[in-house]
């Protein structure tokens, strides 16, 4: 899902067919409710990638319960520690080992996966976190309160 341009989403369209891949569409992109709609009707979200500064969509994913697979060229080391997800090279060999992987799950353990993903957000990007975290920057900043664990002074 997303946006594509014309020639690209025919490529991948092609290639769906050309290859017979079930349960596969190509869709365009969805907004508000129809997004998290999707995320929530997905087994898993899939975002390998050369370069992420977050990767936004792998929040939302996490945030609508649904676990995530995703490469190491995107800041989410954490999926791994809180087994929410998977943070994996990006080579194609690795994408289909864990994609086997996680297909092999049962519904259930998938399910688990997307409460702790949506635990994680909830701690670490929730509105109530995020204004706490600022609160011990500024803290720190007046001479209050020692280095919050969320600077970084590297």
């Amino acid at each position: 899902m997303g946006p594509g341009t014309e020639d690209y989403v025919q490529k991948l369209r092609n290639q769906v067919a050309r290859e017979s891949i079930p349960n596969c569409t190509i869709e365009g992109p969805l907004y508000g409710q129809d997004k998290q709609k999707a995320y929530q009707r997905a087994q898993l979200y899939v975002l390998p990638t050369h370069s992420e500064n977050f990767g936004m969509t792998v929040a939302e994913s996490l945030a609508n319960g649904t676990p995530v697979i995703t490469t190491t060229n995107a800041p989410w080391a954490e999926l791994n520690a809180r087994n929410c997800g998977w943070s994996i090279e990006l080579s194609e060999h690795q994408l289909t080992e864990t994609l086997l992987e996680a297909t092999s799950f049962g519904e259930n353990e998938l399910n688990e996966m997307g409460v702790r993903g949506r635990k994680f957000m909830k701690e670490k990007y929730s509105w109530e976190s995020v204004a706490l975290q600022m609160n011990q920057v500024y803290r720190w900043l007046l001479g209050e309160a020692d280095v919050p664990s969320c600077v970084r002074l590297d």
